[in-house]
């Protein structure tokens, strides 16, 4: 896990601007041109620009990047932090909005995406796909990503609980800039039988539109669209009132007593005139009741965070686990590659010492005996070179296993002697 390390830059210490400054210069061919390098992801998101390497010294690869691409902010993570930097990226814990769910729909494409072009390697693969595992676990077993934290995702979710689901129902969204795009994209996801979108600029709403799969309206046609919608998202920037009484009061008519339509403000400052909420069939809900909605929600996923760090941190030890055991693995089959290259060098000239008439019992002993000793030469010799704390350790199981077996035929010894009597 050493060999892991990571830097990154995010929302917490630039600005969009900034982020898009840095993704043309920390690209895959700084980190494909050093050889140092063994494998490389560079991840590049709206809020986000993380790159993670293996190497043998991480930290010096990165350390001169920063200082040759002159990232004065970045972070430089290595090792354990760097892996657990990737598990709370992929789980959401370093999102703008905690338990977002978009960003691990971006890692796993990133990591596919390196593995199809071959520029990632096998300790940054399981890496990742740890990471992947834990934040799909989290996102099942807590309510980390539950209920919506944006004023975008909240209108959007406050009109399916009001109307009993969106299946079946026409909504018009006015407004196509940031806030107005944001519920778009939230309601096309949902069953509906129509969207429109009106705005002042009728091109970018067309634009808006061929991208949910609505139909582009122009603003002053309004009044028309809300005679036969069932529900109306108001997002404007505007200076005054999209929506005023006297415009919904000939709206209602048109649509009928039981007719009931929901209109949810979320503009600053109001799009919608309060006296708007008075009228009969109407039903207004403004900013200050998705602002609580949010807040409620946030703090729902707030409580889950701690559940979801132990998640991580019960992930990071089961990968610390699964690299011991591979480097056991590798260990082991380089003794056992030594120990019989010396048994097929021994058995020939056991054979050798047979035919020239040498008896097999001695023969069979000499065999035993330089097996064994060329066997753990080289293992000697490496472990008088060995941290002193790697050998109490080892010392320590070594005792307790060779002490079981030495009671186990002492035991077997006994038996067999009253056996013999």
């Amino acid at each position: 896990m050493y060999k892991i390390g990571s830097l990154w830059l995010s929302h917490k210490m630039c600005n969009v601007l900034e982020l898009e400054e840095v993704a043309t210069r920390l690209t895959p061919a700084i980190f494909a041109e050093d050889q140092r390098v063994d494998g490389y992801v560079v991840l590049n998101t709206c809020n986000r620009v993380e790159a993670y390497i293996t190497a043998e010294n991480p930290r010096e690869v990165l350390n001169d990047l920063v200082t040759r691409l002159k990232l004065e902010q970045s972070v430089i993570s290595v090792g354990r932090a760097a892996v657990e930097h990737l598990m709370r990226v992929a789980c959401g814990l370093e999102a703008m909005i905690i338990g977002e769910d978009q960003i691990l729909g971006q890692i796993r494409k990133c990591h596919l995406d390196s593995k199809r072009e071959g520029t990632i390697n096998g300790l940054l693969d399981m890496a990742f796909e740890r990471a992947i595992k834990v934040a799909k676990k989290a996102r099942s077993e807590t309510r980390i990503n539950e209920g919506s934290v944006s004023i975008g995702s909240a209108a959007v979710e406050l009109a399916e609980e009001i109307t009993g689901g969106l299946e079946g129902k026409n909504i018009l969204v006015i407004g196509a800039g940031e806030m107005g795009t944001l519920v778009a994209r939230a309601i096309a996801e949902k069953a509906l039988k129509a969207m429109f979108i009106a705005n002042r600029t009728y091109e970018k709403a067309k634009r808006l539109a061929e991208e949910v799969g609505g139909k582009a309206a122009r603003l002053d046609e309004k009044e028309k669209w809300l005679t036969v919608c069932d529900i109306a998202i108001s997002t404007t920037s505007a200076p005054h009132y999209i929506l005023d009484y006297e415009l919904m009061l000939r709206v209602m008519d048109h649509r009928g007593s039981d007719n009931r339509l929901l209109i949810i403000d979320i503009a600053n400052p109001k799009d919608v005139e309060e006296r708007v909420g008075e009228i009969e069939g109407v039903e207004l809900y403004d900013l200050d009741s998705l602002c609580e909605i949010s807040e409620n929600n946030l703090k729902k996923r707030l409580s889950e965070v701690s559940k979801v760090e132990k998640m991580i941190e019960r992930e990071i030890e089961l990968f610390k686990k699964i690299l011991n055991q591979q480097r056991v693995e590798r260990l082991v089959g380089m003794f056992y590659q030594h120990g019989s290259r010396i048994r097929e060098e021994e058995i020939k000239r056991a054979l050798r010492h047979i035919e020239k008439g040498r008896a097999p019992e001695e023969v069979l002993d000499d065999f035993s005996r330089a097996v064994l000793a060329k066997t753990y030469h080289q293992l000697t010799k490496i472990l008088r070179n060995t941290d002193v704390h790697l050998l109490d350790s080892l010392l320590l199981q070594l005792e307790k296993e060779f002490d079981g077996h030495n009671s186990s035929d002492a035991v077997k010894t006994k038996g067999s002697q009253r056996e013999e009597r």
